[in-house]
């Protein structure tokens, strides 16, 4: 509804023994109140999206499903392995570029291995790895490196991530132990990224939760165990965890499938496979990473298949690409590559070939 409409509206009220022309007292009397008007109608354009969670923006939806007792995932901080050449006091603060990290246990007394935990909130620092320095002096220090991330540190939660969430725990009735129950209680276990439930996987009474890390990666052993000692720590089944009286509950990671790929790929002319090499690369993994967090949300009895004409489509999108010949997965010619059940694809190498 614009601010002419409107004021013609209210100028057609008007009886015409009155003067309406443009400079009247009635004109200039209506012309200011239509744009008020007019604006209002835009605010209740918007007010009424953002009363629903399909079009509400990220503060209106947090709201609405507050109602439900359903809250974005915060930002979590990664925790990391370490190792020194001696022994360092716990709250020890150390530096790697714009990092800092702070000991909070030991892993290892007699190998000098510690947990670290880093300040910084969210996914970037959890590919840090190689040497540290300590942030204050430590006497006899001269090793101190990180040897790899334990617990992925988690950015908050993505709107339309959360969004799907909210209409996830709508339609599903998460209660005592059914999937969709083990399915939520693992997911809201800091590091978990995704999670495929098999019940009854070893007769009546038994589970088996596959887990992946926050970047979608088979989980760390440390991460599995947090997840066996929030779920059904020892004795098992005994209902000391979540699950219920009972539900003998086996946790694992998933076994990841490293994915290699050969393309033969027409250039145009003056053009070379390297200039696309890194495009290539990252539009396959990023299309395995999207396998990997679909694998989450299927069925238990299917499982991930790779085609190779799925690689064509995201190949002929790279620019200076005329046509893609034939593609190899993992050294064999194929239209597809079935995985097992409790396999996730990884990324490999990428051999693009000039025809």
């Amino acid at each position: 509804m614009t601010a002419n409409r409107i004021e013609k509206r209210m100028l057609d009220r008007v009886k015409d023994e009155f003067d309406r022309r443009e400079g009247s007292v009635i004109y200039d009397a209506t012309a200011p109140a239509s744009v008020e008007f007019a604006e209002l109608y835009i605010l209740a354009d918007v007010i009424l999206k953002q009363a629903f969670a399909t079009t509400a923006d990220r503060e209106f939806l947090i709201l609405r499903a507050a109602e439900f007792n359903i809250y974005p995932e915060p930002a979590t901080q990664g925790e990391f392995e370490a190792q020194f050449n001696m022994e360092v006091p716990i709250g020890s603060r150390f530096n790697y570029n714009e990092y800092n990290f702070v000991v909070t246990e030991v892993i290892d007394d007699a190998e000098h291995k510690y947990k670290l935990k880093c300040e910084q909130y969210g996914r970037t620092p959890n590919a840090t790895t190689g040497d540290i320095t300590p942030i204050q002096g430590i006497n006899g220090l001269t090793s101190a490196k990180i040897l790899k991330n334990i617990t992925p540190g988690e950015d908050e939660e993505d709107t339309e991530v959360f969004r799907k969430r909210y209409f996830d725990a709508l339609k599903s009735k998460a209660y005592g132990g059914n999937g969709a129950d083990y399915k939520e209680k693992v997911l809201a276990i800091p590091g978990v990224g995704g999670v495929k439930v098999y019940r009854c996987w070893n007769g009546g009474g038994t589970v088996k939760l596959v887990v992946l890390n926050s970047d979608y990666k088979p989980a760390a052993d440390e991460l599995i165990k947090e997840v066996e000692n929030v779920i059904d720590p020892a004795p098992k089944g005994k209902g000391y965890g979540l699950a219920p009286i009972g539900h003998t509950v086996t946790i694992e990671k998933a076994d990841p499938v490293t994915i290699n790929y050969r393309i033969e790929v027409t250039m145009m002319s003056g053009h070379n496979v390297n200039e696309i090499q890194t495009l290539a690369e990252n539009a396959i993994k990023q299309r395995l990473l999207l396998r990997a967090k679909e694998w989450c949300n299927q069925d238990e009895k299917e499982h991930v298949i790779l085609r190779t004409s799925l690689v064509t489509a995201l190949m002929v999108e790279l620019p200076s690409v005329l046509d893609v010949g034939r593609i190899t997965i993992n050294g064999a010619s194929v239209s597809k590559l079935e995985l097992k059940d409790n396999q996730i694809p990884v990324v490999g190498t990428i051999t693009l070939v000039a025809v």
